[in-house]
């Protein structure tokens, strides 16, 4: 057995070795850019070369097509808007691609450090950038002597496909006008600048369309006339109204769904929480009693209690248990006392056999899961979801709002002002009269009264029913509202709402909760707001082998 363990100690000093060698060999490999990136980057002198010659092509089919019959029909277009200066300024960009790759970027490739690597593909982008802009430059002028030639060949066609894509524009912009738009500065009439400016793009649209549609008319009748006409403007015009169709197509689309959206409500309460935790025990194996170091491995997935988890994770734990060989047979013993038996792992399962009788054990990884449960409630309807899995951070940005509502939008507000500042479910509501009014008790104090189907709102607590009081919501519209969470505050000055609010340690619905009952409530401290994570006393650290 002695032998077996210097053999195994020699063993393991040739394997850092050999690994130590590894690493300088690799960090040798690792001090340059990456390979593929050089390698792209040196290649750009070649591809703006190769852009030059493309545009070279285009400018010889380009003065090829000057000499042609068809060329005089477009000839005064091509001298007004000067096609030939593309070329001119394709050959500066692409020079000015080089001058970048000679200034900028062979000095990072020479360099050579992998620190450069982000400097070194920003270049490469820019340089690409300039010579497709270069290319998309020299092909203008033939595909703009195509499109003007296409409308003086076919304009009546370019006409009448025009002016129909003109009154579609039209008919789009005042049917949204008349019905959607008009109903909604009806009903919401606080909200009519907002309306109107979420309008605004579609009815400009229109009206440009209105002036494209002007010019295609007036182009078209000097072309019937056989007069001079401007097929330039003719082109453009036209060419204006079929993008403009298809653009007035997604306006409407979008201000439909947003106008729809304000005759719609809705509230996500948090009404429970959970974390799970895994564990991933493995296993080595091996003969104690042979010359020969042969291993085997075996792995147990586990889910475990916090406290399992936070103790089998724990800075310092290493071998939580051992498998000893002996003169009369091998013992089991544990270094983490009885959480082994939490484990609930047979330290022989999957044995491999092969005279193997010893082994040890450690934590290879661990992990946290989170979950959340939800009160919904859409337009007065209510209903609870399952457990949801959430990430991290969204648990922990949320973990202080049991309880409360963490997303809210009120009838008569757009989707995009929609409130995620976490305060008491039903806040977001009052002072709103599609939910309820303002009514004065017996001591003339105001509290606000819900109508029938959001009468829910006020027993989600407690029964007999609670409600807000005026001083608490003008407080909160005023002072928190898209601004900051909200706990509200008792006549004793402790807070009311939230995870660490008396409303929910004191309500029979949420002492019920998994979070109730997994000790949520007695593993936070005494205040909680706006501690965050803190609330789970920092979270276990994960630790391997």
């Amino acid at each position: 057995m002695a032998v077996h363990k210097r053999k195994r100690s020699l063993m393991n000093l040739i394997s850092g070795i050999i690994v130590a060698g590894l690493l300088i060999i690799l960090s040798g490999c690792g001090n340059g850019l990456p390979k593929k990136l050089k390698k792209e980057a040196k290649t750009l002198p070649d591809v703006i070369k190769t852009y030059k010659a493309l545009v070279d092509k285009d400018q010889d089919k380009y003065k090829n097509l000057t000499k042609s019959s068809q060329f005089q029909a477009v000839k005064e277009y091509a001298l007004k808007e000067n096609w030939t200066r593309k070329f001119e300024l394709a050959h500066d960009e692409l020079k000015r691609a080089k001058e970048i790759y000679d200034k900028d970027l062979s000095s990072l490739i020479k360099k050579d450090r992998p620190e450069l690597a982000n400097e070194v593909r920003q270049q490469i982008t820019r340089i690409k950038k300039i010579t497709r802009g270069a290319q998309k430059l020299s092909r203008y002028p033939l595909s703009r002597f195509l499109a003007i030639l296409d409308t003086i060949k076919n304009a009546e066609g370019l006409e009448s496909r025009a002016r129909e894509n003109g009154e579609k524009i039209k008919l789009i912009a005042n049917k949204i006008k008349t019905n959607a738009v008009a109903k909604a500065i009806a009903d919401f009439p606080d909200l009519t600048r907002k309306i109107n400016t979420r309008f605004a793009p579609l009815l400009n649209l229109e009206r440009q369309s209105q002036d494209n549609l002007k010019i295609v008319a007036a182009e078209f009748e000097k072309h019937k006339q056989g007069s001079n006409a401007d097929y330039a403007a003719f082109t453009d015009s036209a060419n204006a109204l079929f993008s403009g169709l298809e653009k007035a197509k997604t306006l409407e689309s979008k201000l439909t769904g947003e106008l729809s959206g304000l005759y719609k409500s809705y509230t996500k309460i948090l009404k429970d929480m959970k974390e799970e935790y895994f564990v991933i025990i493995k296993r080595e194996s091996w003969n104690d009693n042979s010359d020969y170091y042969d291993p085997r491995y075996a792995t147990f997935q586990r889910e475990v209690t916090k406290d399992v988890y936070e103790a089998l994770t724990a800075d310092g734990i290493d071998t939580i248990a051992a498998i000893t060989a002996g003169f009369t047979g091998s013992r089991f013993s544990s270094n983490i006392g009885r959480l082994w038996d939490k484990l609930s792992i047979n330290p022989t399962e999957q044995w491999p056999g092969r005279g193997h009788n010893a082994a040890s054990f450690w934590v290879e990884s661990s992990w946290q899961t989170y979950f959340h449960k939800y009160i919904l409630e859409e337009n007065g309807e209510t209903k609870e979801t399952g457990w949801e899995q959430v990430g991290e951070s969204f648990y922990d940005d949320n973990i202080e709002y049991l309880g409360m509502a963490i997303l809210a939008k009120p009838y008569g507000v757009f989707e995009k002002d929609r409130l995620v500042q976490a305060a008491p479910p039903g806040m977001a509501y009052v002072g709103n009269s599609k939910y309820g009014e303002w009514k004065n008790d017996n001591k003339g104090d105001r509290f606000w009264s819900w109508y029938g189907k959001y009468s829910f709102f006020s027993s989600l607590f407690f029964f007999p029913p609670s409600y807000f009081g005026y001083n608490s919501w003008y407080g909160w519209h005023n002072n928190y509202r898209y601004n900051r969470p909200y706990f509200g505050k008792t006549r004793n000055g402790f807070q009311k709402y939230g995870t660490s609010g008396t409303y929910i340690k004191k309500s029979p619905r949420f002492q019920s909760t998994n979070f109730a009952k997994s000790g949520g409530f007695r593993s936070q401290t005494a205040s909680v707001r706006g501690a965050g994570p803190n609330l789970r006393g920092g979270g276990p650290k994960n630790k391997g082998k």
